[in-house]
């Protein structure tokens, strides 16, 4: 037994000796870095010759791969308590030759097409101004990839250099936002631009577009705009035109909405609108319309489908005096705003007005009642604000379509879409057994619509914009695409309606019901067809419910009901 002893005591010994010579050595590192930090606030470091005399005789065996310098860089970290490096302030495109310095575009060209912007989009979209007598020259040299931005919403869908600027525009957000972290002024600024006449390429739910805005969104709050003490216009109008797009982008499409109307928004409203620019006066009009629907989805998603018609009464009638009071503020100075602004703002004014009839195509909130007069009217109330929102948009002048904001598409997709399920729920609610009374009824809902009339006399107008394209582009554009599923919704929509009624009712009859009533015999008798341009019933799709819903669900798809 004695040798394992004497074994194991060595071995005890050679460890405790062992144990003993780390532990020094730690206290001789901690002793070092702390006369150092002391050193580094300027106070007198403790005398470890005394405190420590241990370390002392053993400073030798100091770790040495943690000399001075490690520690002046972990004094160097310990100022900075944020990982990484600062992101950068250059471009890393900076000195790219431009689509005018490569022959792509002319200078004239260029020179007119930002006038274009000053003189035709500003009214549109008042959040970034250039200034006054500024030059495309200029402007491509200071802030190219704003310049590049009002090149890509100016030139039009049918240009053929569309694809190439949207590519380069992707360039840029691709190289400097994404693999650089590149955070300023400029960049937001043409974001916001590019993301304001969005048109290319579209894409199903629009993932894109939702992700050029919340890139918006966070190159604001990165540069702090959402927390500086006195910023600029510039930055004040960029705070304003995130907090625009944003909400009623993101809103319509369903996704969670970052930005909140506060006391900055306010502020900002309050500060741009006493600027020398006449275009900063119709910023408030733009962002109060936008803060009321925000609170529309807010108060919408707060319902439940147990609620029943006493509680959507309520909500309706409150949220109706709230927007009176929102659209009396907006309409005092309507008439002194340039034609394509006041325009925008009807569009806006007849969105919020057919949003507020919503709850009645929520199908859950009225099992009790299905077809309570109050939801019927709420259903009546959709058609008409509906009708009259795409007789806004359709009697614009082709200057107007050309340069339309992707949030008028936005609201062009929710009438489209919102219209044909309004009908298609009063059909249904008020079809039973046939009699006049129900054929008057009918009758009058149909004719109320007019709805393959109305979508395809949409679809023409905004078409002017497609002047030369092929088929195959015009689908790659938003709009172009829309165009095309709504002429395939007015050929497939007179099926739908015979499957609720049995027959496709007249689109020619008067639509006083009185009338109507009196002839309700011959009506029912007589073979029904529909307008001449949808030719023979034969060449109208006949589609079932899952295709129909298909369908319509890329218009209630860019709407915030689904």
């Amino acid at each position: 037994m004695l040798p394992n002893t004497h074994r194991h005591s060595t071995w005890s010994t050679n460890y405790g000796c062992s144990r003993v010579e780390m532990l020094e050595k730690k206290v001789d590192q901690l002793t070092s870095q702390l006369a150092a930090l002391t050193r580094q606030d300027g106070q007198t470091p403790p005398d470890t010759s005394t405190s420590n005399p241990l370390a002392h005789d053993l400073g030798s065996s100091c770790d040495p791969e943690l000399d001075s310098t490690d520690i002046a860089g972990l004094l160097d970290a310990a100022k900075d308590p944020s990982h990484g490096l600062d992101p950068p302030t250059s471009s890393v495109l900076e000195g790219q030759p431009s689509i005018v310095d490569r022959g792509l575009l002319s200078e004239a060209e260029a020179e007119r097409l930002v006038t274009t912007f000053q003189l035709d989009l500003v009214p549109k979209f008042p959040f970034v101004l250039i200034a006054r007598g500024e030059t495309a020259a200029r402007l491509r040299d200071r802030e190219p990839f704003l310049f590049l931005c009002i090149v890509a919403a100016t030139i039009g869908s049918a240009h053929p250099l569309r694809k190439t600027v949207a590519e380069e525009i992707m360039e840029h957000v691709t190289s400097r936002v994404v693999a650089r972290s590149e955070r300023n002024l400029e960049l937001l600024r043409g974001l916001l631009v590019h993301c304001a006449w969005y048109s290319y390429p579209a894409e199903r739910y629009h993932p894109r577009l939702l992700l050029l805005i919340q890139f918006c969104v966070s190159t604001l709050y990165d540069l702090g705009l959402h927390r500086k003490p006195s910023p600029n216009s510039d930055e004040q109008r960029a705070l304003l035109g995130t907090y625009w797009l944003s909400v009623g982008i993101c809103g319509t499409l369903g996704r969670p909405i970052i930005m909140k109307h506060d006391s900055r928004t306010g502020e900002c409203i309050e500060s741009i609108a006493a600027t020398e620019h006449l275009s900063d006066r119709w910023i408030a009009a733009f962002i109060h319309l936008q803060s009321f629907l925000a609170t529309v989805d807010e108060v919408y998603a707060s319902i439940e489908a147990s609620s029943g018609r006493a509680l959507i009464q309520v909500t309706r009638s409150s949220l109706q005096r709230q927007f009176d009071s929102v659209r009396a503020c907006v309409e005092r100075d309507l008439s002194s705003y340039p034609l394509s602004t006041e325009s925008a703002m009807r569009t806006e004014i007849k969105y919020v007005e057919m949003r507020l009839e919503e709850l009645s195509l929520r199908e859950e909130l009225w099992i009790a009642e299905p077809a309570s007069a109050v939801r019927t009217t709420m259903l009546m109330g959709i058609i008409q604000r509906s009708k009259e929102l795409i007789h806004t948009v359709r009697d614009l002048p082709v200057s107007e379509i050309v340069h339309m904001t992707i949030t008028t598409s936005a609201r062009i997709c929710a009438a489209v879409g919102y219209m044909p399920t309004a009908v298609l729920t009063l059909l249904n609610l008020i079809t039973g057994p046939t009699d006049s009374t129900t054929e008057a009824q009918v009758q009058a809902i149909v004719d109320a619509a007019d709805y393959p009339n109305l979508v395809t006399e949409l679809a023409k107008a905004l078409e002017t914009k497609f002047e030369g394209m092929s088929a195959a582009d015009k689908e790659t554009d938003i709009v172009g695409s829309l165009c095309s599923k709504m002429r395939l919704l007015a050929r497939c929509y007179p099926y739908q309606i015979r499957a609720i009624i049995g027959t496709a009712p007249s689109q020619d009859a008067r639509q006083d019901t009185s009338v109507m009533a009196v002839h309700a015999n011959e009506v029912a008798m007589t073979p029904q067809v529909w307008p001449s341009i949808y030719g023979d019933l034969g060449d109208i799709f006949p589609v079932e419910d899952i295709q129909w819903d298909s369908i319509l669900s890329n218009f209630t798809g860019f709407s915030s009901y689904s």
